[in-house]
Parts: C-alpha cells; structure tokens; sequence
C-alpha cells in the first residue's frame, strides 16, 4: 500500500485518504510505532477516551499522538465553544484541545443554576438543573421550605420541605444534546423523619411542547400507583449514593438539527406535584433534576 494519511482536522471515516503524493511508504514489514504520529493520531480518533488512555501507554508515539489535538477534536461536542461561553467561572484560556475535554469532565457549573460535563470513558453529555432554578410554590417562605447546602450536592443550596399540604415544583430547561436517546431523573433525598408521602406523586414531562410522561409514583417505595399491590413491579427510584436517590421520570430523544452537526435543541418541561390529598407533608429534600443518556 503507498502513500500516508493525511490529517484531515476532523476524523469522520469518508475523510481518512491517503495522499500518494506526499511520500511511497511501504507498510510492510514495519510496526505501527514506525507510522507517523498523524497517521496514528487519526486511527486514535476512533477509539474511546479510555482507549486512547490505554494506548498512549504503549510507546512514546502513541503518546506524543494521543495528545495530539485532531484526536480531543474529535472526542468534544460540536456546541463546546457555547458551553465555555456560558460557563458561571467566566472565560478561559487552554493551550489544547485535550485541556478542554478535561475541564469538560470536571463538571462545569453553568449560569442559571446548571451543570454540563462528560463522561471521561465515553464522551457522553450529561447535564443537571438545580434547585433554584425551579418554579416551588411557596419556595420563598421559610414557614414552608429551607433553602440550604446538603452533603452530597453540586449545588449551593437545596430546597428542604418544612411542611406543605400543597407540594407543586416545577422547572423547564432549552438546550443542545448530541442526538440520541435520554433519560430525566429528579434527584431527591428523604429525611429519616419523613411524614405525610401516603399518596403518589404525579410526575409530568413535556418534549418539545408535546406531553410525553404522566404518572403517579410513590415517593417513599418508588412503585407507580397501578403496581402498589404488586412487588414485582417496576421501581422508579434509584440510590445514587448515601446521600442522595434519583427519581425516574422517563426517557426522550434528541433529532438532528442543522444537517451533520451531530446536536439537536430540546425544550423540557417538567414538575412534581402532590395537591389531591391535602395533607400535611414533610421531610422532602430536592436538589433539582439530571439529564443522562441511555
């Protein structure tokens, strides 16, 4: 086979060529190591990230390609540029393009109360709302909520239910996703001293101004009111941690926008409301909601 690779600046797999132009290497007979460092650094743009971890531990070439900014290019999200812009730490200088999937993945806060990071492993946008940025009715009056840090959060403060016998949160987010399939959480936590949760709460979420999710979920066992009476039914809480537990609401997808950019814009409306009953409640922590892909 004649020619090398030439860098492209982009690694989709229509724009790996060989220019037979530039030089006649005779690939048999040698080991990678003997490739140039743009050659490897362009099949290292299909691995994953751990992979290229993993392979830049093989030689010095492998390294020095594994650093190289065609490989981090091609691993970043095509909106990174309006993700830096928004970032609340204000603007940044970064040498490479491999720096700025580093902080990408130490969980940016955002204005307006979000996160955004990547996962280091596979490159996959997560994204998160808190508390304060959700419509709580009642939230302002300390007779009813405390607005205040807890172990375990990402934020300032979370909201914490005094007492309420009418519990209606709400919150809405517009932003880019790389296209695919994802799920939306509540992330809550419920004190030891929990009172008044006898009934379900009715989680909504709405797509793009369309009504995809509307359920009743009860809080304290994470069973859907149509599977109370069955033990084997689906649970919608997950444990997150010690501290913390995710509420499942439902899963939506993101379609491409402008053709080959790879992202779509997504407007989510969301809410937790428990106002039938009337009773008393308490014990409620809320530290906003959490946007993963499936």
């Amino acid at each position: 086979m004649g020619g090398v690779m030439k860098p492209m600046g982009n690694c989709a797999e229509s724009e790996l060529k060989f220019d037979n132009a530039a030089c006649d290497l005779q690939l048999s007979g040698i080991g990678f190591e003997e490739l140039p460092e743009s050659c490897i650094a362009h099949v290292l743009c299909f691995l994953s990230p751990r992979d290229i971890a993993i392979s830049a531990c093989t030689n010095r070439t492998f390294r020095g390609a594994s650093l190289s900014d065609v490989v981090w290019q091609a691993k970043l999200p095509r909106d990174y540029t309006e993700v830096l812009a928004k970032a609340k730490d204000g603007a940044r200088a970064f040498d490479t393009k491999k720096q700025i999937f580093d902080y990408l993945c130490s969980n940016v806060p955002l204005r307006g109360h979000e996160f955004y990071w990547l996962s280091r492993s596979r490159a996959v946008v997560y994204r998160s709302q808190g508390a304060e940025a959700l419509d709580v009715v009642w939230g302002s009056d300390r007779r009813y909520w405390h607005w205040r840090n807890r172990r375990g959060s990402s934020y300032d403060k979370s909201a914490y239910l005094k007492q309420v016998c009418w519990l209606h949160v709400k919150g809405s987010m517009e932003c880019s996703l790389p296209v695919g399939r994802y799920t939306l959480s509540w992330r809550f936590a419920l004190e030891q001293s929990v009172w008044g949760f006898a009934l379900p709460i009715e989680l909504a979420m709405s797509v793009n101004d369309h009504e995809t999710v509307h359920k009743l979920v009860f809080l304290k066992n994470g069973q859907s009111s149509s599977e109370a009476e069955d033990p084997s039914g689906d649970e919608y809480v997950e444990e997150v941690d010690t501290a913390w537990k995710k509420l499942y609401v439902g899963d939506f997808s993101v379609e491409e926008g402008e053709k080959d950019s790879g992202l779509g814009r997504v407007k989510l409306q969301y809410s937790l409301v428990e106002t039938r009953g009337g009773n008393w409640k308490s014990g409620l922590w809320l530290d906003g909601v959490v946007i993963m892909p499936k």
